[in-house]
């Protein structure tokens, strides 16, 4: 693939070094944005210093940044075409170089794990190796024409006219001012539209039909009750999305050795770091304003589910069994939201129900992660409080919290709001094995490894739950609207 990009006779490249662009190229990513979202990952009461490390100019906030975060160069998303290149054209006893604008302990890491370089250049000693310093520094080591180099945006315009054969991972070719063209290396990348709208969570957006369960169970079927559930669904989407955008960020280096959120966008290098960093306050952003203009009491119900998905982000989910009580939590603030702004006030049964129901499910969603590491032959995964030692007394919880619902929803059966509220109260006794047949089968499945995701999304492919959920929705209307 090389020898055939590279014009020239086998001998002549072999005697030009291949230069070989860091960010952007070899990675599919930018060290930068990677070195300052850890930064906020681990330092989040300083992220006030970063405007003034600015002042140090780009050199400068770079290198406070790599004194700053430990950067793991395995868990970086490689183009894996690029490096093929790379180990061919050394293994024919090339010269290879690594010519970055990354700082340099960070590029000195990632050639280290590599192996593949045999020098570095990068940014260092108040210098900041990119664009026309760059093309610089590798005129004065290997004269004009005198190495090819291989990149990705414009800014590597003048280290393109300066060698001998310009290469370049983007599928649209640069021109240069002398009339040259940049070549196409590398693998094929995505478009970045379709990468932020993956990275949205869309399916996601299917937890949030919960805020139209106080209008279920108020028995307000009307337009503008309808009408203020579809505010409130739409408010809790852009919210959700904005923190799955902050929190796929956050996680990118963890993402990367997880068997699949791997193929996330932003850990894949499909969506761009600073991308995604502007898109989530946007969202956020738009869910307020949406909030503001329409109810107080929902603008209230979703700020703080957005406060405490950021914090979960943040911190929460690496604490033991809090992150588990707030994912319950997360859930239960998705009814209130409904409840918020349709004006419906919640009763004490369906906060008890909707609490130990989503506690159960957050159990079996971090069980299931427990279960199939073990499966794995791996102890702990990275980011999280939890071994696989803990599956068991996780299990215990999860299998106890569902049936404290079932029973919550037994006691609620016999309860005075069942008579004031339902025509023919006897239908909703054939909910009640539904549950238990449900609950049990969706744990019995998580101990044998079979729940490979969110539990909601989980059930949103499972016929058998899909089927069941049907059936309780219809015991439902007959028990309401039944003779």
């Amino acid at each position: 693939m090389l020898e055939r990009d590279i014009a020239g006779d086998r001998a002549g490249d072999l005697q030009r070094p291949l230069v070989v662009d860091l960010d952007g190229t070899l990675i599919h990513s930018d060290l930068l944005w990677e070195s300052i979202v850890l930064f906020l990952k681990t330092n989040l009461l300083r992220a006030w210093l970063l405007p003034f490390w600015l002042l140090a100019g780009k050199a400068g906030f770079k290198e406070r940044l790599a004194n700053a975060v430990e950067l793991d160069p395995a868990a970086l998303p490689y183009d894996r075409t690029v490096l093929a290149m790379v180990g061919t054209e050394r293994a024919r006893g090339r010269t290879v170089v690594l010519a970055t604008g990354a700082q340099r302990r960070f590029a000195e890491q990632v050639a280290r794990h590599l192996g593949l370089f045999d020098l570095v250049l990068a940014t260092g000693d108040g210098i900041n190796l990119t664009s026309h310093n760059k093309a610089r520094r590798l005129a004065e080591l290997y004269g004009a024409q005198g190495y090819d180099y291989i990149g990705n945006s414009r800014a590597d315009l003048p280290v393109w006219l300066g060698c001998a054969h310009p290469l370049s991972v983007t599928h649209k070719p640069f021109r240069l001012a002398d009339g040259r063209a940049t070549v196409h290396s590398g693998s094929v990348r995505g478009g970045v539209a379709h990468a932020l709208f993956k990275a949205l969570r869309p399916r996601q957006w299917l937890k949030n039909l919960l805020v139209f369960v106080p209008m279920l169970a108020g028995h307000a079927l009307d337009l503008p009750t309808f009408m203020a559930s579809l505010v409130a669904f739409v408010a809790f989407s852009l919210c959700a999305s904005s923190a799955y955008l902050l929190n796929d960020a956050l996680d990118a280096q963890d993402d990367r050795v997880h068997p699949t959120k791997h193929t996330r966008p932003i850990a894949s290098g499909a969506l761009p770091l600073p991308l995604a960093l502007a898109a989530s306050p946007l969202l956020a952003l738009g869910a307020i304003a949406l909030c503001a203009t329409y109810n107080p009491l929902l603008l209230a119900a979703v700020g703080v589910y957005f406060a405490t998905t950021v914090a979960y982000s943040a911190w929460l989910k690496r604490l033991l069994m809090i992150d588990i009580v707030t994912l319950a939590m997360l859930y239960s603030l998705r009814v209130l939201g409904g409840a918020a702004a349709t004006g419906i006030p919640p009763s004490f049964w369906l906060l008890a129900f909707s609490f130990f129901i989503f506690l159960s499910l957050a159990l079996l969603k971090r069980h299931s992660e427990l279960i199939n590491l073990h499966n794995q032959g791996k102890d702990k995964t990275r980011g999280r409080g939890y071994t696989t030692a803990d599956k068991t007394p996780v299990g215990i919880m999860g299998i106890n919290s569902a049936f404290v619902s079932v029973l919550i929803f037994m006691l609620y059966f016999n309860s005075d709001n069942v008579l004031d509220q339902y025509r023919t109260p006897e239908w909703l006794a054939g909910i009640l094995p539904l549950l238990v047949f449900w609950l049990g089968r969706l744990w019995v499945l998580s101990f044998r490894g079979q729940v490979n995701e969110d539990p909601v999304l989980y059930v949103s492919k499972d016929k058998v739950s899909l089927v069941v959920v049907a059936c309780c929705l219809a015991l439902a209307t007959l028990a309401s609207y039944g003779a």
